[in-house]
């Protein structure tokens, strides 16, 4: 694939100077897509503060293409690239002045290319134990997504709830085949209480996670070793050969508390705090249990703002992550049971990430924003025995600026225009050569060499939307690209094409 990105932002860059007659942008537009929207995301995951997130009612149904493409893989395990298809739909309906609902469904089909050592949906999540192979190859995906809520308004109180369901299915048709299917429950509730100026909130999560995961080979010369992965390329060698069937049970729960001002205008806060684990059990062995890991986080975003036909947000945001992974040490088989003698925590992994940002706009006859973002993000790793280390620290920078004016009696034109760096100050890596698989070492080597590199994003995008007769509906089409530039001379390139209607 071939994106010629100065094309897009040359393009950007003719639309959004030249000289328009614009009319007005459409208002209901403007309220639900403008870039204004992104500070509210975490106060939003707070059902009972959703329902009151907007003052008209917006939907949207719309079919899109997304391809992405890397030079060489920045990570073996996430491939280099990937071709999907989405048809989605979603919508927020006001039911009356005091209550509302939302919903989403979609369906997304397409293929992830050369993935090595990950024979796993989900990687991210599930990380470092992740079953593995040296071959890989192509992967076939499915997904599933429905989402739904409901808040409402007694007095001062305000109540919500919100259910989040995924399924999904990766599946390979050539040796190693592996096949995954994934099962993501997750259930909300939120109470929030209005003071004289503020909005206090509280909200409970609960998730519940499941992955069934298999690899098998028809080729009669012979299989290849699927490899039971650990962390920092170690691997738990007497569960990994022919051990290719797993399953993998997960969740946990958050907590969300917030702080908003009822005018807009004011300090806030959000705080997150929760703690997830995920089991991996090997269901060829009676269901032995081989490992857990542990994640736990806490966030905090903190500032003030001011809304109105000016905008304006000053705020901070930290996060904290620690991921825990505890192995059992098996003892030998009795009856086809494996006794688990005991359990030590082998991984240990810890992530900072804290950023001062900044938001400015004005919504008038056409509505801009700007946003600027500086950070710092330490990430830690550490396999105990025998010791492996791995430490990467960076600061990055973001620039981003979105404008949304009319055009003629019907038209809407959205451009947005997003630049960041991402610069490497520090890093280590350091595993025990004698002690490591040889090809565990190269796919180690090959991850932190992009791990620890510097990397430059530009990314823009174009909408336009038309109103049709004198109805509330409306057509649109956005086409948005972008790159990624690596220092290590390689890159990536992005490029999204959507279509669809509003109502």
């Amino acid at each position: 694939m071939n994106i010629q990105l100065r094309h897009i932002t040359t393009l950007l860059y003719i639309i959004a100077t030249t000289s328009l007659v614009a009319a007005t942008p459409d208002s209901v537009l403007t309220e639900h897509q403008q870039a204004w929207n992104l500070l509210d995301a975490e106060t939003w995951k707070n059902p009972a503060l959703h329902g009151q997130a907007f003052k008209t009612a917006y939907s949207q149904l719309a079919i899109s293409l997304d391809l992405t493409d890397q030079t060489e893989a920045f990570t073996l395990q996430k491939g280099t690239g990937s071709t999907l298809y989405d048809i989605e739909a979603d919508t927020y309906l006001r039911l009356s002045d005091h209550s509302s609902v939302w919903g989403k469904a979609s369906y997304m089909t397409g293929k992830n290319r050369n993935i090595k050592w990950n024979s796993v949906s989900d990687y991210e999540l599930l990380e470092p134990y992740i079953l593995a192979d040296t071959m890989g190859g192509n992967t076939e995906r499915e997904r599933y997504v429905f989402e739904g809520g409901y808040a409402t308004k007694v007095g001062s109180m305000l109540m919500g709830g919100e259910m989040l369901f995924r399924a999904e299915h990766e599946y390979r048709t050539i040796d190693p085949r592996m096949r995954a299917i994934v099962t993501d429950l997750t259930l909300r509730g939120g109470v929030a209480y209005e003071t004289g100026t503020y909005l206090l909130g509280a909200a409970a999560e609960a998730n519940i996670y499941k992955q069934t995961d298999n690899v098998t080979f028809y080729r009669e010369t012979g299989v290849i070793p699927e490899f039971q992965m650990t962390g920092l390329g170690a691997i738990y060698v007497r569960f990994s050969g022919e051990v290719n069937n797993l399953y993998f049970n997960g969740g946990g729960a958050q907590l969300y508390l917030n702080v908003q001002p009822r005018n807009g205008h004011g300090l806030f806060t959000n705080i997150t705090i929760g703690e997830h684990r995920y089991e991996r059990i090997a269901a060829s062995l009676n269901s032995l249990p081989l490992t857990k890991l542990y994640r736990e986080e806490a966030k905090l975003q903190a500032g003030w703002r001011k809304s109105g036909k000016a905008d304006l947000a000053i705020y901070a945001d930290a996060q904290y992550i620690c991921r825990l992974g505890d192995e059992n040490m098996v003892g030998s088989s009795q009856s086809n049971s494996y006794p688990i003698l005991t359990t030590l925590t082998m991984y240990k992994n810890n992530i900072i990430d804290a950023s001062m940002n900044m938001v400015y706009g004005q919504r008038q006859h056409s509505s801009w924003h700007i946003a600027m973002k500086v950070g710092y993000m330490q990430n830690h790793e550490k396999y105990v025995e025998p010791e492996r280390k791995q430490n990467v620290s960076r600061i990055y920078s973001q620039l981003s600026a979105q404008y949304i004016t009319g055009l003629g009696k019907k038209g809407t034109l959205t451009c947005a225009l997003t630049g960041g760096y991402h610069k490497n100050l520090d890093s280590q890596l350091s595993i025990p050569v004698v002690n490591t698989e040889t090809a565990a070492v190269k796919m180690q080597n090959h991850n932190f060499r992009y791990l620890k590199a510097d990397y430059t994003v530009v990314n823009a995008q174009i909408r336009y939307d038309h109103g049709i007769g004198t109805s509330r509906y409306a057509m649109f089409g956005a086409l948005s690209g972008g790159a990624t530039f690596c220092s290590e001379s390689e890159y990536e390139q992005h490029l999204a094409v959507k279509f669809g209607i509003t109502f």
